[in-house]
């Protein structure tokens, strides 16, 4: 087991949702070393230059759906959220290879089961 943090990339496009991640972050100290991209095409350039251990993205992005990048990130864990709780996106997320997928709410309560979410995918990866 290694000391260094979680190498997260979180891919969304609405700014308030971003800063609701990131101050989540930083209240709950998480030990995750993040970065955020606000489109396919961004999240396609972080990920040529960085690697990372999990990958949390939004449903639905300005350029395409999360389904794009899914299929080229295959071994890497990755966590779909949505604002729409769509059951037919869910199961055409899980059955693409997503490791979770998850409902945004108002209130931003689905971050707080994002520690676990993340954990559960990392620890199923090393399995």
């Amino acid at each position: 087991m290694t000391d260094r943090p979680i190498q997260l990339l979180l891919i969304e496009d609405d700014a308030v949702d971003q800063m609701a991640f990131e101050r989540f972050m930083k209240r709950e100290s998480q030990p995750y070393d993040y970065r955020v991209a606000d489109s396919i095409a961004n999240a396609r350039d972080l990920l040529s230059k960085h690697s990372f251990d999990i990958i949390i993205a939004d449903y639905t992005l300005g350029d395409g759906t999360c389904l794009d990048l899914l299929e080229e990130l295959r071994g890497t864990p990755f966590i779909v959220v949505s604002g729409t709780g769509d059951e037919g996106s869910a199961a055409r997320a899980m059955k693409q290879g997503a490791s979770d997928y998850l409902i945004k709410d108002p209130h931003g309560s689905y971050l707080m089961m994002l520690p676990m979410t993340v954990q559960n995918a990392l620890d199923a990866k090393r399995a």
